[in-house]
């Protein structure tokens, strides 16, 4: 059973954390298996794990509600983590690329092969320079993958803009 303490979930059925990270969920931390709190909400939405705060059980709108008090973008991460996850992706944490997430080919598990994507979810109302969209395009050319921009609408609808070096 997987139980949140000060924003961080654990798995600590051993059995289970296996499995998921054959999955491409959580990562070793300290000795257990550390959840990123988009993945949390993956499985407790999928029912795949039950999450509790101090012995008593969490249900989805409330750990969505816990998680985002620390992050206002929770939301629209999640969104876009599922949208790919629905896909057939391996969506991982990217944030020491400077993105939300990198994303892994079809098929490949985590620990065999590279990420190939790293995505960047937005709001599609924000505005952002041509500067700022510059220095994430060159970061994720420097690391070898291509740059999504995931722009969320209202509706919780997500297209992606792949964009490059070409023209920069």
């Amino acid at each position: 059973m997987a139980y949140l303490v000060k924003n961080r979930i654990f798995e600590d059925d051993p059995n289970l954390a296996r499995i998921l990270k054959e999955r491409g969920f959580g990562k070793d931390y300290e000795g257990k298996t550390l959840l990123s709190p988009v993945e949390a909400l993956y499985l407790l939405e999928n029912k795949r794990i039950m999450i509790t705060q101090n012995r008593k059980e969490m249900k989805f709108k409330e750990l969505i509600s816990t998680l985002g008090n620390s992050d206002n973008d929770l939301d629209l991460k999640y969104i876009v983590y599922k949208d790919l996850r629905s896909k057939g992706y391996v969506v991982r944490t990217g944030f020491k690329f400077g993105a939300c997430f990198r994303v892994y080919e079809k098929g490949i598990r985590v620990g065999e092969g590279r990420s190939h994507m790293l995505v960047y979810p937005v709001p599609e109302e924000k505005k952002t320079s041509i500067a700022e969209i510059r220095s994430m395009i060159r970061l994720s050319h420097s690391v070898k993958k291509s740059m999504l921009f995931a722009v969320v609408d209202g509706e919780g609808e997500v297209t992606y803009i792949k964009m490059n070096m070409a023209g920069l």
